[in-house]
């Protein structure tokens, strides 16, 4: 059995003094639930909407991971943010994610990972 995937698309606003993130789900709703990672393994994309690509990913800002239960792969050209979760403890991870435009820095508001293993 493959892992599964959950995909966003993140389209970010910086046009006024306070940037926006807005992270939309698989139908394209906006959506700021967390994530909830029940099977090991499960993969998670965050891919930049088109009217975002003077943007690019750089490794977002985690917090509450203290068994390093992600790995993060950022695309060549810093449009998709892929996380692959190993969902080995039970615990509330903060991710952040971080993009940059022409040497800028803008992090996004708090979409948690609730890790609940099922069976163990």
């Amino acid at each position: 059995m493959s892992a599964p995937i959950i995909s966003f698309t993140v389209s970010v606003d910086t046009s006024s003094s306070s940037v926006e993130y807005t992270i939309y789900d698989s139908e394209g709703s906006p959506t700021t639930e967390p994530v909830t990672v029940e099977e090991a393994n499960t993969i998670i994309t965050y891919t930049l909407n088109p009217d975002s690509s003077n943007l690019q990913f750089i490794a977002p800002e985690i917090t509450g991971d203290p068994s390093h239960d992600l790995s993060i792969n950022i695309s060549k050209d810093g449009q998709v943010l892929t996380i692959i979760d190993s969902d080995a403890d039970k615990e509330d991870i903060c991710l952040k994610l971080v993009t940059v435009p022409q040497n800028q820095v803008f992090v996004s508001p708090d979409p948690q990972l609730k890790n609940r293993p099922t069976g163990r």
